[in-house]
């Protein structure tokens, strides 16, 4: 016998219709993102570093 379904509670309704919000936001965001791409496209920018790259200074302890 197969078995029956269970019926979705309201807190797992309300999970599913987030998550499906979030995937179509996705999706738009990722459309819109690709057309940006084709009109803008900066030349070799290099991510910079704020800080120096120093090593962290000993410390006396006790």
């Amino acid at each position: 016998m197969a078995k029956e379904k269970k019926r979705l509670s309201k807190n797992a309704k309300a999970a599913l219709k987030l998550l499906n919000d979030s995937k179509l936001l996705a999706t738009a965001k990722t459309i819109n993102d690709s057309k940006t791409e084709q009109n803008f496209k900066p030349s070799d920018v290099l991510a910079k570093t704020t800080a120096p790259n120093k090593i962290r200074p000993e410390k006396k302890r006790g």
